[in-house]
């Protein structure tokens, strides 16, 4: 299936194409030359505008053109293989940064923004996520300008305007939407049109930001008009356009209610004076959103979300003497790549052992596609929580109806006071101990360790909005939330 905005490792220079009257151009320069008598080569940036509010119909259906309602399946492996060619690089804490979608408002949540913009691939490829909440990303534009007859036809290039685009997104977790922010860098527009329309003409041509749903109606829908003025006063205007993308609760699957739309922002100048021949679009990035009831810390409900999905979700736990969780990640290293070394032990001590064992859940980055693991909740999948506590009772203390599996390959010695027994892959995992293949680890650790690893499990799932196992889901293995394991 060809989707938009399945993006290379660098980011291309997004270009549009523009005709000026000859009419326009000559009332621009005489503007120019009696504004400026002396010819002085500086123009004061005119004051911004206010965005508009109005929604322009023709801006949505040119950006929705031939565009395909994406099902689970085809956002799941449309966000897996833009991971898997655009793999994220870790924060300085080791991890892709985890927070509950911080408050959105008029302007980008200043220290996401901050340290979005900071990060080494937000001028390339597919640009940051920095979380699952929060993207960034800045791009080349070139605006393409000729000179038309009374027809409309091109008849001679008058000149090429450049500028970064910066543009910023926040998903929220109480609706189905995310505010994407746009704004040119300051100071980055470059003018290429000879060196008296570059000074008179090219700064005051208008350019117009508006961002789309790209998906049909029925599945999304953007709010807010364009955002249009001169270029002299984008380079110089602190402010940022934005736009809200809904996503559509009627249009999705699954007990949680997942859909997936693309959005993106197009630029061109079009009025009266000006004909745009080709807009400039940015790569389309997905996003992922539910209505899951289930999300909560504390008081604190998260009743619906949007995510960027193109991105691995994984939690990082931290080795070494000063992390508080060091004893589980060295329980979860040793699993994940000395599974043998582990208990339970495939069969009692001097007994060939059938099989290697092999864990899942290890985060290799650029790789969705390995062995992951699946959220599952005590209230939604009681039957598998309680084979989870089973075998890992039987394993850990053999007691319990599971506990004749494991009286010679269990726990040599059941936890002394201070320890728990900590397993992986967790209790809270459809990969849990009670999986038919008992591929899982257990390990007497300090109960201190183990009770802040799972506060940050906890914490990680309602972060990174890891939804639970649906059985019902068409392609429940492919269409489901996999996350992983990272040991720094």
């Amino acid at each position: 299936m060809q989707v938009a905005g399945l993006s290379a490792a660098e980011s291309p220079l997004i270009r549009l194409k523009v005709g000026i009257s000859q009419d326009t151009l000559a009332e621009l320069r005489a503007q120019g030359e009696q504004a400026h008598p002396d010819g002085e080569t500086s123009l004061p940036a005119p004051a911004p505008t206010a965005q508009s509010d109005e929604r322009p119909a023709a801006g949505d259906a040119a950006a929705r053109s031939h565009q395909p309602t994406l099902t689970l399946l085809d956002g799941q492996e449309v966000s897996n293989a833009v991971a898997a060619a655009n793999p994220q690089p870790s924060s300085e804490a080791g991890n892709l940064q985890t927070l509950v979608a911080a408050p959105i408002g008029e302007r980008p949540d200043a220290t996401l923004s901050e340290e979005c913009f900071k990060s080494d691939n937000v001028d390339s490829g597919i640009g940051r996520i920095h979380n699952r909440f929060t993207y960034c990303a800045r791009v080349g534009i070139e605006a393409e300008y000729w000179s038309i007859d009374n027809k409309g036809v091109p008849i001679e290039k008058e000149g090429t305007t450049k500028a970064k685009l910066e543009l910023f997104a926040q998903g929220d977790d109480q609706e189905r939407r995310a505010r994407v922010f746009a704004q040119v860098k300051k100071d980055s527009v470059d003018y290429d049109w000879g060196p008296i329309d570059n000074i008179f003409v090219a700064p005051n041509v208008p350019l117009s930001l508006l961002g789309n749903c790209v998906q049909d109606s029925d599945v999304c829908h953007a709010t807010r008009g364009s955002y249009t003025m001169p270029w002299v006063t984008w380079d110089n205007n602190p402010d940022w356009a934005y736009w809200d993308i809904y996503n559509h609760e009627q249009v999705s699957e699954g007990r949680d209610k997942i859909s997936y739309n693309q959005w993106t922002v197009e630029f061109f100048t079009d009025n009266q004076e000006y004909k745009t021949f080709q807009r400039g679009r940015t790569p389309a990035r997905m996003l992922r959103c539910d209505s899951a009831k289930y999300f909560n810390l504390g008081k604190a409900k998260y009743p619906k979300a949007c995510v960027f999905s193109e991105v691995i979700p994984h939690l990082t736990y931290t080795l070494g003497p000063t992390s508080t969780n060091h004893a589980v990640a060295e329980h979860i290293d040793a699993a994940q790549n000395r599974p043998n070394t582990t208990y339970p032990l495939l069969a009692a001590p001097g007994v060939p052992w059938p099989r290697d064992k092999s864990i899942p859940g290890k985060y290799i980055a650029g790789n969705p596609d390995a062995p992951g693991l699946h959220r599952i909740t005590k209230a939604l999948h009681p039957k598998e929580y309680k084979a989870n506590k089973d075998n890992k009772d039987g394993a850990c203390f053999k007691t319990g109806p599971e506990r004749h599996k494991y009286l010679d390959t269990g726990l040599p010695t059941r936890p002394p006071k201070g320890e728990q027994c900590d397993e992986y892959p967790f209790a809270s995992s459809l990969e849990g101990a009670g999986n038919p293949r008992p591929d899982f680890s257990v390990k007497s650790i300090p109960a201190t360790d183990n009770r802040v690893a799972g506060g940050e499990l906890r914490k990680y799932y309602v972060d990174d909005r890891i939804l639970a196992w649906d059985a019902s889901l068409p392609r429940p293995y492919q269409t489901n939330d996999r996350f992983y394991v990272h040991i720094k």
